[in-house]
């Protein structure tokens, strides 16, 4: 069952990002999602059919009972929606059709050429740059940060609290990343679980109708990953910050990560709010440890 939700999201998603670059513009019918159940990656070019002026012109020349027949015979059991490209009206048979197999209609002023190029350029981009991750993703003063952790460690309730502070929520628990054009990584929440966010012993409840519309983001570019892991006793950690960090890599793109111990007592909102602005000043060039190791150098170098 999960795989088939998890199959109608990623359905959902590509539709809504095709009707953008197809610029589509719906003519009637809503798309079946419950219909699709299979893997999406190895369905999609089934799952839209783009018809342009020859297909019309070649169904023109039939006979109405002919034409019936020869749309029927166009549209597959997979087909979800028909795309009629160039500018062009259905002819009413098609919205006949259409009804009877419950498939949605939408018209593009693209050339059949263009929309089909497009259809292409965005199966491919899905299939190769687009993956399920888990984690709390939030906008933090203009950083797109993942936070993860094992089961339990406190990630929502952390993302909760840096949200009272006034910080946007993008997802909870998982995150739909993709590649978009200039190869930077965007994350969002799944179209299902959007707003929405789990907090043990309080169960389910919805961020925007808490905290209103200016606490949400649809989605965020991702510039870091926080990594909240429980603190081993007997571990010896970097005290000063001059080691560097490990990198987390999503889609073959390296995200810098840092990882913080957790354990009663520490503020982890608070660590984590500190780490955002640590990792935008190691971006502007001032990078503390050094700064001291400097000044104490120069200490030094004086007696």
């Amino acid at each position: 069952m999960k795989n088939k939700v998890n199959s109608r999201l990623e359905i959902k998603d590509f539709c809504r990002r095709a009707e953008e670059v197809l610029k589509l513009r719906p003519v009637s019918g809503k798309i079946a999602f419950l219909k699709t159940e299979r893997p999406l990656l190895r369905k999609l070019s089934l799952f839209f059919q783009i018809w342009g002026k020859k297909d019309l012109q070649d169904l023109k020349k039939l006979s109405p009972r002919e034409r019936t027949e020869s749309i029927s015979e166009k549209i597959k059991d997979e087909t979800l929606c028909i795309i009629l490209a160039d500018g062009l009206n259905f002819f009413p048979e098609i919205k006949t059709e259409a009804r009877k197999k419950g498939l949605a209609l939408f018209s593009s002023n693209l050339s059949h050429k263009e929309c089909r190029e497009r259809m292409r350029r965005l199966i491919r981009s899905t299939s190769s740059h687009q993956i399920l991750t888990s984690g709390e993703l939030l906008e933090i003063y203009g950083l797109g940060v993942i936070i993860r952790g094992d089961s339990g460690i406190g990630k929502s309730e952390c993302a909760l609290e840096l949200i009272s502070r006034g910080f946007r929520f993008v997802s909870d628990d998982v995150i739909l990343v993709r590649r978009d054009a200039d190869g930077k990584l965007v994350g969002e929440a799944p179209p299902l679980t959007r707003h929405f966010m789990e907090i043990r012993g309080l169960g389910i409840i919805n961020i925007k109708q808490i905290f209103g519309s200016n606490a949400i983001s649809k989605q965020a570019k991702i510039d870091l990953v926080i990594s909240l892991k429980k603190l081993q006793r007997r571990r010896e950690y970097d005290r000063i910050g001059l080691k560097f960090h490990e990198d987390q890599e999503i889609l073959g793109i390296k995200i810098p990560q840092i990882n913080i111990p957790v354990a009663p007592g520490r503020n982890m909102a608070t660590l984590i709010e500190v780490a955002c602005k640590t990792h935008i000043l190691k971006k502007r060039g001032y990078h503390a440890p050094l700064a001291l190791v400097r000044k104490h150098n120069r200490a030094l170098s004086v007696h």
